[in-house]
């Protein structure tokens, strides 16, 4: 057995000494109010991404998410918090590369728990999206990707007064064409 963990480790140590390694990642800030009621809604979003080319056109990556919501109710009389952590590993396949321009799809499953004041409920999810890259420089460049195909299952239980939609169990299947805009490190 330690001979196995030891070839699976110099294996590892050998791919990752001429791996290029990136960092990616997004900080949102949302304000949310409704014309029809007195609830409003704060949501602070922090998402890095790590990654590591193995070879020229397959990458390995995790991304993570760190969401912060803020719900208020009756102009701001009650207040309730719902804090959420992502996990999402994913592997990049690039199939065109022209110039500085590179074409590449990504795959991988995510997990999320969510613990909204005391509660607390998790979702797992697939996902295949499609994205290009522009090099900037040997060190930058910037990349839209496409949210793609998305598949979800989230379990929830009974929370009374979460402004959310109550359910037990949720699946999900959708195909999302909202676009991510981002700007990459490689190092």
């Amino acid at each position: 057995m330690k001979k196995v963990l030891f070839v699976i480790a110099t294996l590892a140590l050998c791919m990752s000494a001429n791996a290029k390694y990136w960092f990616s990642g997004s900080i949102g800030f949302d304000n949310l109010s409704l014309y029809t009621t007195t609830d409003k809604a704060k949501t602070l979003d922090f998402s890095p991404s790590f990654g590591m080319a193995l070879e020229n056109n397959i990458e390995l990556g995790l991304g993570l998410g760190i969401v912060d919501n803020h719900y208020y109710r009756n102009n701001s009389t009650s207040v309730q918090q719902a804090f959420s952590f992502k996990f999402a590993p994913f592997i990049r396949w690039t199939f065109i590369e022209d110039g500085n321009f590179d074409m590449f799809v990504q795959g991988g499953f995510s997990y999320k728990v969510t613990s909204p004041s005391g509660f607390n409920f998790w979702e797992l999810g697939l996902n295949v999206s499609p994205g290009v890259r522009y090099h900037l420089s040997d060190q930058w460049s910037i990349q839209a990707m496409c949210r793609g195909f998305e598949f979800s299952h989230m379990s929830e239980p009974e929370q009374p007064g979460y402004p959310a939609e109550l359910y037990k169990n949720k699946l999900g299947l959708n195909i999302n064409t909202a676009m991510e805009f981002g700007l990459v490190y490689e190092f």
